[in-house]
């Protein structure tokens, strides 16, 4: 039952190539055997995760400011399929914006992380992150 769990990829969606880079070295260090899947916009976002064969990832984290389709359209069109519904969305975005952490949690985020600028930060948010996510019960996920 957990191991299965353990097993389902990590999602991200960033358009940076810099800041993806960041993310991932961190993410080697705590899911290196879940593997980390990349969509580098919103479009590639949908149609994988959605309308794709993408296996359903353990957890999404998803930037806003994506080229094309936006982040908060992207956390919409997750949140309202329904295999994807129960998987948690963890928006990383450069925007500290009151109005930005608003509307991504009405759209359904089930947390909102800023971007932060060195990367003994990210690091720390990430593990953080990572282990918090590890333990949570979420539905759908007890078969």
């Amino acid at each position: 039952m957990e191991a299965a769990r353990t097993l389902q990829p990590l999602a991200v969606v960033e358009d940076s190539d810099e800041d993806f880079e960041a993310l991932s070295r961190v993410l080697r260090e705590t899911a290196s055997e879940q593997g980390v899947r990349r969509y580098i916009n919103g479009e590639d976002a949908i149609s994988g995760l959605i309308g794709g064969d993408d296996a359903r990832p353990a957890l999404i984290i998803l930037d806003l400011n994506l080229p094309g389709i936006r982040g908060m359209e992207v956390l919409a069109k997750l949140k309202g399929d329904a295999r994807l519904r129960v998987v948690p969305v963890v928006v990383l975005s450069g925007s500290s914006r009151e109005e930005d952490i608003d509307a991504a949690y009405e759209a359904g985020a089930n947390a909102y992380l800023s971007k932060p600028l060195d990367f003994t930060e990210l690091r720390r948010i990430v593990l953080s992150l990572h282990d918090f996510w590890q333990i949570a019960t979420l539905p759908g996920r007890g078969q």
